[in-house]
Formats: structure tokens, sequence, C-alpha cells
């Protein structure tokens, strides 16, 4: 610190050399005439007591200036003995000035010092701590692996963090793939669903399955090949938990969406019969059926949007894809028919899941007309439902009644009905 400060104390002088050398060799003995400014003082000239005395550390130059008036009643109090020993040489008064400058710019630097020490070692702690999601998904499936050695009941809850970890990250397109080419379809995941028959393990595998399969086509591929369509459908059609079912129906969706290849393998086969099978059961709730007629209505836009668009590669695709008349032979619409006709007393509570069946009514009326149209009991449950709405305060309800309004004229007005 000390050779530092020598230093800095021998460049300032060297500065302070060069630049007053000139005005200083014209006249070394001109009196200084001070102001209230700054200005500055040649080398070897003298001023008189009372002065405000500094070094300007931009310019390495002495300065002077009068007192301010708060700093003259200072100087005042101190003549007295300023005067006994003789005036004070300028010098004298620029060693002490200099050398608080100095300390305060010593004291800055040394902060500045700290500071930038300080941001160092946090950074390169950062370093050390960071893991790319590529790193952290590797890691998180070699976690899964290295479970099956430890007891089933100390292993569970472990398990579970490390599949709801996974579920936050495989939204991302590239984190999925990422998941899939280490080995997580086959390691994780696949046993869960087709082996497992802990219900939780499995509800938290296919809400996984489902992040990653969403609108991501090479991992749809993937889950496509390990015939997942199938297991899922199974889980479908076996199980009585909700929670089971309503993930199971996620995944699925995922799956087949914009993906007609694996909508022919699966649909043809046990699919559309898994989705029927639901809507059919006594033990399933109707939040869970009606993401089934969700389901099975995007599907048949899906494809009559492709139609419509008329777009060769997309036709050649989806050609083969019956899906309506694989719906008819399953019977959806007696199905449907009978969801609403037996369970509609538990619908004027839950608009929103009206307005799912809404909605599906509408996507296959063309499909299910010559039934619904002729069944008393699915016009008594829609009328009773839209009747209910009709008489609120609340706005949403009030637009599913007009739909539902709007439905039963196309279904029943040209039939004679004329109560609605």
């Amino acid at each position: 610190m000390s050779c530092t400060l020598t230093t800095r104390l021998a460049v300032v002088s060297m500065l302070v050399c060069l630049q007053v050398s000139a005005s200083a060799s014209v006249n070394k003995t001109a009196e200084f005439v001070a102001t209230a400014e700054w200005q500055v003082i040649a080398e070897g000239q003298a001023i008189p007591k009372g002065l405000h005395v500094r070094i300007n550390l931009q310019t390495g130059l002495k300065e002077a200036k009068l007192l301010d008036p708060s700093e003259r009643d200072t100087a005042l109090q101190s003549q007295s003995s300023d005067s006994e020993s003789g005036s004070v040489s300028t010098d004298d008064r620029l060693s002490i000035e200099y050398k608080a400058d100095l300390i305060e710019e010593s004291v800055r630097k040394v902060k500045e010092q700290r500071s930038y020490a300080e941001l160092r070692k946090a950074y390169k702690d950062f370093q050390k701590n960071f893991r790319t999601d590529a790193e952290v998904i590797v890691q998180l499936i070699e976690e899964y692996r290295n479970f099956s050695r430890t007891p089933l009941d100390k292993e569970l809850k472990p398990k579970l963090n490390t599949l709801e970890n996974l579920g936050y990250m495989l939204h991302q397109i590239d984190n999925a793939l990422v998941f899939i080419d280490s080995g997580g379809l086959d390691d994780v995941l696949l046993p869960i669903v087709v082996n497992d028959t802990n219900t939780a393990l499995k509800v938290s595998a296919m809400r996984v399955l489902g992040a990653l399969a969403g609108n991501n086509p090479k991992a749809q591929i993937k889950v496509f090949e390990r015939n997942f369509g199938s297991h899922l459908a199974q889980i479908m059609m076996s199980s009585t938990n909700s929670a089971e079912i309503s993930t199971a129906l996620h995944a699925f969706g995922a799956l087949l969406r914009k993906f007609p290849l694996a909508q022919h393998r699966v649909l043809s086969t046990s699919g559309t019969q898994a989705l029927i099978g639901v809507l059919r059961s006594a033990d399933t709730e109707l939040r869970n059926k009606a993401k089934v007629v969700t389901l099975i209505g995007d599907l048949v836009l899906e494809k009559r949007h492709v139609l419509d668009e008329g777009k060769e590669e997309a036709l050649a695709q989806y050609v083969l894809l019956e899906f309506e008349s694989w719906l008819q032979s399953n019977g959806y619409c007696a199905a449907l028919e009978a969801v609403l006709s037996t369970d509609y007393v538990h619908l004027l509570d839950q608009a929103d899941v009206v307005e799912q069946f809404i909605d599906a009514l509408q996507t296959t009326e063309s499909l299910c007309k010559p039934l619904w149209s002729q069944s008393p009991t699915l016009r008594h449950a829609l009328l009773t439902v839209r009747n209910r709405f009709a008489h609120s305060q609340d706005e949403y309800r009030l637009e599913v009644s007009q739909a539902l309004s709007a439905l039963c004229e196309r279904l029943y007005d040209k039939f004679g009905h004329t109560e609605l």
C-alpha cells in the first residue's frame, strides 16, 4: 500500500510540474489574488492566509479560493494560534488537504476492490452450482433408476418428487427430447404406466407423459412407437379412480392431437372403445365425461378442418381416418344421450361443464341428429338446464342458456316440438 501511495504521489507531482512549468517560469513571485472561484496556484507562488487550498485530482494542479462564510468563522477562531507561529506555508496547507484526499481515495478503492472480489466469488459459486436443464434431466432419470434399490415405502415420496420436477421441465420441446433420448420413456414412464400398481405414481407419470407429448411431434412419435396409446386406453377402460382417468385422458389427447397416424392406429382398435366406455361408466364423474366428449369433438373438427383446407399432403394422412364411423359403431350417440338424460340434474350448477357438452353436441350433431331429435328424455334434460340458466343474473350462464336454445331449435323445432 505504501508503495502504491508513493507511486501515486510521484505521478501527481510530475503532472503538476509539467502543467504549471510554463506559467511558473514567467512569474513565480506574482501576487495571488483570491476570488470565490478555484484558481490554479503556480509552483512556489505565495498565497495569503485564510484561503481554502486543494489539489484538483483530475488535473493534478494546486488550487485556492476564498473561504465560504461557514468556513470563515472556523478560520477566525484558529487565527490567533496561527499568528503565534507565523504564516502557514502553502506546502503545509497542501500537505494536510492532499493527505485527506488520498485517504478518501484509498478508502474508496478498498471498497471497490472488496466489492469486486465478492462479485467474483459469487460468480464462481454460481458457475460451480449452475447446471443446464439437460444436465438436471439426466440426473433426475439416474436418480429414478437408483430408487429400485430401496424399499417401496421409502422410495415413493422421492419418486413422486422426481416426477413432479420432470413435469415442470418437459413442457419445453428440447427438454422433452433430452428426456426421451436419455432413456426416460423406457426406464421411468413406461414401467409405471404398464406395471406399477400405485395410483399416485401412475397419475404423476401420465401427467409427465402428457406434458412431454403435447404439441411436440417428435415426442409424439416416440410415445406412439412404445405403444403408450393402447396402455392409456386400457387404463381408461379398467380404472375407477377419477384422477387416474383424468390424467390418462390428458396424455391420450396429447398423443393423438394433430397426429393422424396415431389416431388411425389407436382409435381403430381399442381407443374409441375406451372413450365410449368412460362415457358409459356409472362410476366416472361428469367432468371426466366432459373431457371425453371434448377430445372427441376436437378430433372430429381436426379432420374436418384438414378436408376444408384441401392440402394434398394433409389429405393423404387423414383419408383413411374414419373416426366418425368408429364412434357410431361403438355407440357414441346413445352413450352421450344417456349421460345427459340421466345426469342433467348434476349439471344445473356446473355451467362450464354444460358448455363442454354443448360444444360436443354441436360438433357431432350431424352424426347423431336422427337419434337425438327423437329422444324426449334428452330434450327434457336440455330444456331443464336451459331454463335454469335463463333466469340467472350471471352473464356466462345466460350465454350458455342461449347456446342451448339454439341447439334445441335445430334438434326439435322441425319435428313438431312447439314448447321451445
